[in-house]
């Protein structure tokens, strides 16, 4: 990657992301401000759900199409398997499951809070299914820019449509907020389809041997993704069934502003994507300096949301959710682990080991979901964010000790960022070395 490109990329993912924040707590206060704690948690869980059920039928999904559209193989035999076991097979499990906890679970109180809002999910679920995978396909294929300007839609569009659609019908905002959120994800994949289709050749086909390298790949990587999403979101499963739609709506307002965290990492790897995937001879050198930049973002901004986290949420979102606050606290050293997993993670994928990702994701799962029954029952949100918290760094210390056994990379080069590392960190942005 030439000195040009990788620093317009750069400056490209850190605006977008900058953008992205901004957007999205603009979007989280007035629906917070809006609906209320407990229309904001039904909203939560019906934004959750979708990604829960995708990353059952994935197969590994992303993790495969991502590491062959690295490698440069067929984007028609990528998009073809990701419409089939992204899309298909994840609306037949939600026909599956909506059916079976309506007949026999109406008696829970997910089940009585969403009513028949559960439907929905019939078309939210293949489209969060496709929309991944296009995103992951840009990417993965070196196309930042168009990703990036993707990301942007996905946040822009449900708060002007939200906006839009609460002027017009002011008593109903719940369902204008969930017909912003379903718009907005039917508007990136069009957008998605369109530009994939511009900048590659598409003719869906499909192929028995290519499929079956990108099962035996997805197999490997099926769990990591399934565990993940169950490590990130099992707790609004638990909250919302323990704890009810009010406690639900605090914890996502926890949650949300953690999660505006995530985008510092997200701004390294988007770059990155491409190069961790394809493992070239320099990555030795990169994702040491990666982890110790984003290490250094992440723990500055960590610490300020400590300082300024209570006044935020009362000055933003209001009163009612200042509950959120101690969850907050205790979501944020898993938030800080997590800027580290989503490095290794990727990186260790480039190692062809998504095997290994999936046990330490697995690990982290059983280890979150047995704190949650735990601590849950006992501290309420609060044991929610600990359980989260533990089960994150937990993974991400074990991802740790297997990158730098893999790398020979020593522990302390991952760390928090030296005066040392300036000069380094300017010849690679520069492109001296490569």
């Amino acid at each position: 990657m030439n000195r040009a490109r990788y620093l317009r990329l750069l400056v490209m993912s850190m605006g977008t992301s900058l953008a992205m924040i901004g957007l999205r707590l603009l979007r989280n206060v007035l629906l917070a401000r809006i609906l209320g704690p407990s229309e904001r948690g039904l909203l939560a869980l019906l934004s959750t759900l979708p990604d829960l059920i995708s990353a059952t039928t994935s197969g590994g999904l992303n993790s495969a199409v991502g590491y062959q559209a690295a490698q440069h193989r067929s984007m028609s035999l990528l998009l073809s398997h990701v419409l089939v076991f992204g899309c298909l097979l994840a609306g037949l499990l939600t026909l599956l499951v909506v059916a079976l906890v309506r007949e026999f679970g109406a008696e829970l109180d997910v089940t009585t809070q969403l009513g028949l809002l559960a439907w929905l999910l019939l078309l939210a679920v293949p489209l969060a299914a496709l929309k991944t995978g296009l995103l992951t396909l840009h990417n993965a294929s070196g196309g930042v820019g168009v990703f990036n300007a993707l990301r942007l839609m996905e946040s822009l569009v449900p708060l002007l449509l939200f906006v839009a659609l609460f002027w017009m019908w002011k008593d109903t905002a719940l369902e204008a907020a969930l017909i912003s959120w379903l718009a907005g994800l039917s508007l990136v994949v069009l957008v998605g389809w369109m530009w994939l289709r511009r900048d590659h050749a598409v003719t869906l086909r499909w192929d028995r041997a290519g499929q079956t390298e990108l099962l035996r790949y997805g197999v490997r990587s099926h769990p990591d993704l399934l565990f993940q999403q169950l490590m990130t979101r099992s707790d609004y499963l638990f909250i919302g069934a323990l704890l009810g739609s009010t406690a639900l709506g605090h914890y996502a307002m926890a949650s949300a502003a953690a999660e505006l965290l995530h985008i510092v990492p997200e701004a390294v790897t988007t770059p990155l994507m491409k190069r961790l995937l394809q493992q070239d001879s320099d990555m030795k050198r990169l994702t040491p300096l990666a982890l110790r930049l984003t290490a250094t973002a992440m723990l500055g901004a960590c610490l300020g949301m400590v300082l300024v986290g209570e006044w935020l949420i009362v000055t933003l979102f209001g009163i009612a959710y200042q509950p959120a606050y101690p969850a907050l606290l205790a979501l944020l050293p898993g938030v800080f682990g997590l800027c580290y997993a989503s490095i290794l993670r990727l990186d260790l994928l480039g190692k062809n080991r998504p095997g290994t990702v999936s046990l330490l994701m697995g690990g982290g799962a059983l280890l979150n979901l047995a704190l949650n029954l735990i601590l849950i029952p006992r501290y309420g949100i609060v044991g929610a964010a600990a359980a989260s918290s533990t089960a994150y760094l937990g993974v991400t210390l074990a991802m740790l000790v297997m990158y730098c056994r893999l790398s020979g990379v020593a522990l302390w080069q991952t760390l928090i960022i030296l005066p040392s590392d300036l000069l380094p960190m300017r010849q690679m942005l520069l492109g001296k070395s490569a």
